[in-house]
């Protein structure tokens, strides 16, 4: 478990989590003013170099240490300090050498309560632009070129925040399943990777100005909603593997292999069946293995390739009783940036994963959170087409495999997912692997097996304090687990965990 070091001061409350360097939940009173301020290091390919953190000193309400990035030639130090001037995050530090990065410096991530609440930009040229920050997922970046932002909170609290030593901007991570936007360092406008110079310095600061006394925050009302058709990621053609799976209560699976279809016909089973475009071009027509089974076009970009495929898949597959479906392969961010046309597809969906940005339990638990505005923007331009999300992997695409991946904090992470889909609107989900729910071991298995076990219909999601309810409801009971998404024990319950309750 990462030493978090708590400091304070007046209304001012932060946190310093020392194996990641990130700044977390930094306060003003009830106020949450940033889910996390921190600088990073990317490389060319935009992989995000890890930093080992040195030479801690903290107080009350300051905090330093040293920083130094493997496999960059850069070390820099961090000085954050709460006191009457406000909140206050600096990195120095100097190159050692030439190289280049597609970012180095900070970056502040804005929690999703700002939704929708009218912002004023300064701009670098002085000016100041007002803006809102967007509802619905922002395909583009909704403020540029920026020097500062303030903004008025709910709670009543004047909120401004201003940078300096870079030229920032701010970008709508929910694109990539993450629960807030970022504000970073360096225009991309610019091109991706740039060069820092040996020698060159690299001094960076973001304050943080609050002025007014923010109201009590009232726990948010109870959330119900219907829980979406629940389709599984096969990833086997094993008959046996396929029984299981439809004695364990699945009616559809999820596969990029045609192989499979004639097994799935035998037992009955619908099937998500995702296709690229050459795979498309290559795929023999049959008939689908059941009903509601649906033909899905995987692209990152709505062309004339993608076009002349939907065409195929009408004249030859459509007429078989598939329906036709579409979705980007990894993240919203590709469908947000070239939607299909309306009218065209049965379903609209997008692929997921926790760790784009970030690997942390932390920031996996709190990126659950992004589902329910990903669902209502898909809706938005999805032309009356049903909504599908999905696959949800928990592991980094970058990274493939993760050794976390049947533990605990995924099962959490689905839990906190599955409800957050399910307030997002959306038809139907792909989430788990067949091998999960075949594995005992799993805790994950485990979880989907005893969900799948009451045929859930509903989810309704309570917070209390730190900790989230998470109530399925269906036609044979109801099951109940109480997740603990934050860094301390909760009640009794371990970080980053959950338990089952009574129902």
């Amino acid at each position: 478990m990462s030493q978090i070091i708590r400091c304070r001061q007046g209304m001012w409350l932060f946190l310093v989590e020392l194996d990641t360097g990130f700044v977390r939940e930094v306060h003003y009173g009830g106020e949450r003013v940033a889910v996390a301020i921190y600088s990073a290091v990317r490389g060319v390919d935009w992989s995000t170099l890890p930093a080992t953190i040195s030479e801690v000193h903290s107080g009350e309400n300051w905090c330093r240490w040293f920083a130094r990035v493997d496999g960059a030639p850069f070390a820099w130090t961090t000085e954050v300090v709460a006191d009457e001037l406000g909140f206050r995050m600096t990195i120095d530090g100097t190159a050692e050498r030439t190289f280049q990065t597609c970012r180095t410096g900070l970056c502040v991530l804005h929690p999703l309560s700002v939704c929708g609440l009218e912002a004023t930009v300064r701009q670098v040229d002085g000016s100041e632009q007002k803006y809102a920050f967007p509802v619905l997922v922002a395909p583009h970046q909704p403020f540029m070129e920026m020097g500062g932002l303030r903004y008025r909170a709910r709670s009543g609290v004047e909120v401004e925040f201003g940078f300096e030593g870079e030229v920032f901007e701010t970008e709508d991570q929910r694109n990539w399943s993450d629960a807030s936007f970022k504000t970073y360092c360096h225009r991309l406008r610019d091109g991706r990777a740039y060069t820092i110079e040996a020698g060159q310095r690299v001094r960076q600061e973001v304050r943080v100005r609050c002025t007014g006394v923010p109201e009590p925050v009232e726990e948010p009302a109870p959330a119900e909603a219907t829980l979406p058709e629940w389709s599984i990621w096969l990833g086997t053609a094993a008959p046996e593997a396929i029984d299981t799976l439809h004695a364990v209560g699945f009616r559809c699976v999820a596969t990029d292999d045609v192989s499979v279809l004639a097994v799935l016909r035998e037992r009955g089973l619908a099937v998500d069946l995702r296709l690229t475009i050459g795979q498309m071009e290559q795929a023999t027509p049959v008939p689908p293995p059941a009903s509601g089974s649906v033909l899905w076009l995987v692209s990152d970009r709505w062309n004339a390739d993608a076009e002349s495929a939907v065409q195929r898949m009408k004249q030859k597959w459509e007429p078989l009783g598939w329906e036709i479906g579409y979705s980007s392969s990894a993240n919203f961010a590709e469908l947000n940036r070239s939607r299909p046309p309306q009218g065209v597809f049965h379903w609209i969906g997008t692929p997921a994963s926790p760790q784009v940005h970030t690997f942390d339990a932390w920031s996996i638990l709190q990126n659950a959170e992004s589902f329910a505005s990903i669902g209502a923007s898909i809706s938005a331009f999805a032309g009356g087409a049903r909504t599908c999300l999905g696959p949800l992997r928990f592991e980094s695409r970058f990274s493939g495999d993760d050794p976390r991946r049947d533990s605990t904090l995924s099962a959490a992470y689905l839990l906190l997912s599955l409800a957050s889909i399910a307030l997002g609107g959306f038809a139907r989900v792909m989430a788990g692997t067949a091998s999960q729910v075949l594995r005992e071991g799993s805790e994950v298995g485990r979880v989907i097996r005893d969900i799948l076990r009451i045929r859930p219909c509903s989810v309704r999601v309570t917070r209390h304090g730190a900790l989230t309810q998470v109530l399925f409801a269906g036609e044979q009971g109801s099951c109940r687990y109480v997740v603990n998404p934050s860094p301390e024990e909760q009640d009794g319950l371990q970080p980053f965990a959950f338990r089952r309750g009574d129902s």
